[in-house]
């Protein structure tokens, strides 16, 4: 569970020279008690955390993590006496309610887990937390459409949240429509950037699509999805609108003529061409988040370096073999990765859901 305490004991620094001081104590241990409980000492970090409580009364953030304490503990009735007085504060998040349902979730009462998350939902609207930790609980019961309905639900309300793409995309990467876990999945890559979980992913996707494109000697096979078409895909004049599982056949199909094995050299060149093709023509009806931030840096000559870095996990002796050849070029793209104003924007008008 992600701490807050850091960011928003900062909201509520006093005005006065004396509760100031009072306060600035209370931060000051509620530093060092987050310190200790990271090191494994969770009493200790306790005691320190209602020393900051006593100094600094209003603030939520101390009994929050007071209650997150016992919760590292599995002490989880205890912290759930505390995170119920939690709730009463005035400046809460949907963290608190997070906590509660996770409390009651490891205690064997799902239903109840799934109540809290649901009133944090109705003061929260926009929490991918709680849409997430309901389709744990879905997922935990093998309950998979109505754990994909949740996640999906937490992408449309808060789009840049990673977790529920994580969990969407190694569900679809394990089922006939890979394409959608591959697009979940390196959309999540690009959220958290960072993290054993981005690490993990890379290894997947790498997998997925060399289970998905076989090449023999006498021909080259492509399954990324299964293509369904309904009637509500069929127009008035009788035009089909193809699912993006088509297009994406297509245009992969275009990409692959030139090529007769696989490899991470091989993937990055089957990408870049995807792109081009894709953006001939079928960008115009099929927009999407994902390939447009390919588009970007295939402009600015980076997309390959972007594949060989995505992908490193499946394929690591060619990964530092290639990077040793192209340190230059790996670093030109890391500076560019990194700035803020080059990080992918997902919002509520471009955000995908399968």
């Amino acid at each position: 569970m992600k701490k807050i305490i850091l960011f928003f004991l900062f909201q509520f620094l006093p005005y006065s020279t004396v509760a100031q001081s009072d306060k600035e104590k209370a931060l000051s241990m509620a530093k060092e008690a987050i310190e200790i409980m990271d090191k494994g000492k969770i009493d200790e970090s306790i005691q320190l955390l209602k020393q900051s409580q006593e100094l600094d009364p209003e603030n939520f953030s101390y009994p929050y993590e007071i209650a997150y304490a016992h919760y590292l503990k599995k002490d989880y009735e205890e912290a759930i006496k505390i995170i119920d007085k939690v709730k009463k504060y005035k400046s809460i998040n949907s963290q608190v309610y997070q906590m509660s349902g996770n409390c009651y979730s490891y205690m064997g009462n799902p239903e109840k887990a799934i109540k809290e998350y649901e009133e944090g939902i109705k003061l929260f609207p926009n929490s991918g937390n709680l849409y997430l930790e309901i389709g744990n609980i879905f997922l935990y019961q093998e309950n998979y459409n109505e754990a994909i309905k949740n996640y999906e639900k937490g992408i449309e309300v808060e789009p840049e949240f990673p977790s529920n793409y994580f969990r969407l995309a190694k569900l679809f990467l394990d089922s006939t429509d890979k394409l959608s876990g591959i697009i979940y999945g390196e959309l999540f890559m690009n959220l958290e950037r960072t993290s054993e979980r981005t690490l993990e992913m890379s290894q997947l996707l790498y997998d997925a699509y060399n289970s998905s494109i076989t090449f023999s000697e006498n021909e080259t096979t492509i399954d990324f999805c299964d293509i369904y078409i309904s009637e509500s895909d069929i127009k008035e004049n009788g035009e089909i609108a193809l699912p993006l599982c088509a297009i994406f056949g297509k245009n992969i199909a275009l990409s692959i003529i030139e090529e007769n094995q696989f490899n991470l050299t091989t993937l990055s060149s089957i990408r870049k061409n995807y792109i081009i093709n894709f953006f001939k023509e079928d960008y115009k009806k099929y927009s999407n988040v994902l390939f447009e931030y390919h588009k970007k840096m295939l402009d600015n000559d980076l997309f390959e370096t972007y594949n060989h870095y995505l992908f490193q996990m499946g394929a690591e002796k060619e990964f530092k073999l290639w990077l040793e050849n192209n340190k230059s070029k790996y670093n030109d793209f890391v500076e560019w990765y990194t700035k803020n104003e080059n990080a992918i924007e997902i919002i509520a008008t471009n955000k995908f859901i399968r």
